[in-house]
């Protein structure tokens, strides 16, 4: 499907976690869109800088709501496009263009499916895993999530509902510096990784988050033994 023009009106913007902010969309023009869950849209900054400027932003809502956009953002002080986002006022109508990318699922009834996400990698992961599971997907889905501290952790009630909802879904959340009192798991992702492909022939992963973890992590699957082309990823600047 060919990218358009879209315009759509911020609804809510809700904070997550001190830096972390869902914001949702309720699309203008056109009135719904479709997409293929992991594609993102990219949207024009108009904070009153001259000079123009765009950033991409995975779709975090399924393709069923055709009518709203939501993503999820972690604010980065420094840049231009979360500073803007996290102060425009709700009701504003942002400018945007997509469906866009190629970070998509495929189906493979005979294969686990492993999502791997550090931080607001989540957003199109969790796009995939919500997409999959509606459509009556009930092949094995695990998602691996990890977190530099237990502060930075959100939308558990979220992933609960749909481990409720859908059994065939689970999640793991890995700290990589928990406090003595933490009882989950400890560790990076690739951590959790090494221990618990036991069968890398039969998985296909998805891994979305920083640059490094996902260049970490896409070479450790190649290692333990799973094949190039069930190794897919994107990665966030």
């Amino acid at each position: 499907m060919p990218p358009q023009a879209i315009t759509a009106k911020l609804t809510r913007r809700i904070p997550l976690t001190d830096d972390v902010y869902e914001l949702q969309f309720q699309l203008l023009k056109p009135e719904e869109i479709s997409f293929i869950a992991g594609q993102f849209v990219t949207i024009k900054v108009e904070d009153g800088n001259p000079k123009l400027f765009f950033r991409s932003y995975s779709i975090m809502s399924p393709p069923s709501q055709k009518k709203i956009i939501s993503t999820c953002i972690k604010l980065v002080p420094a840049g231009r496009a979360t500073p803007w986002l996290t102060t425009v006022s709700e009701g504003t109508d942002i400018s945007m263009m997509g469906p866009l990318g190629k970070f998509v699922f495929h189906e493979s009834p005979n294969k686990r499916s492993i999502f791997v996400a550090t931080g607001t990698g989540i957003t199109p992961l969790r796009c995939m895993i919500e997409d999959q599971l509606e459509k009556g997907n009930t092949t094995d889905m695990h998602l691996i999530w990890g977190f530099r501290f237990e502060k930075d952790i959100f939308y558990t009630e979220e992933l609960d509902n749909l481990h409720t909802q859908y059994p065939n879904f689970t999640y793991t959340i890995t700290v990589s510096r928990p406090e003595e009192e933490w009882k989950g798991s400890r560790g990076r992702v690739t951590d959790w990784l090494k221990a618990n492909i036991a069968t890398p022939a039969q998985t296909q992963v998805y891994i979305c988050g920083v640059g490094d973890m996902v260049t970490d992590t896409a070479t450790i699957c190649e290692e333990i033994g799973m094949a190039k082309e069930d190794i897919h990823f994107e990665k966030y600047a």
